[in-house]
């Protein structure tokens, strides 16, 4: 199976360059444990490819995934096991005003 991110950031990119660093290097760590947890499942969809947005968060440095945009039942519980903690709580209309803020 595929996975596709959508990055988003909630506020504005920090000042801080090892912050900066910090988050960047927690994005790919979380993108590459999805993507080994989930590379032998099949998807219900034809092309078997799930899209997911990751969250930058405002304060902080815990990257979170937002399942809203996940379809497959059996999937989004998978993720919500194996990666409780990194799961988006907030409103999914704080990602849509975000979506333009520049990432990194």
């Amino acid at each position: 199976m595929e996975v596709k991110f959508d990055l988003v950031r909630i506020g504005k990119i920090r000042k801080s360059y090892e912050l900066e660093k910090t988050l960047k290097d927690n994005v790919v760590s979380l993108k590459k444990d999805i993507r080994f947890l989930l590379e032998n499942e099949i998807c219900n969809n034809k092309s078997n490819i799930v899209e997911m947005a990751m969250i930058i968060p405002e304060k902080g440095k815990n990257i979170k995934i937002a399942l809203e945009d996940v379809r497959d039942f059996h999937i989004r519980k998978k993720l919500k096991t194996n990666f409780p903690n990194s799961i988006y709580q907030g409103k999914y209309a704080k990602i849509l005003d975000n979506i333009n803020n520049r990432i990194f």
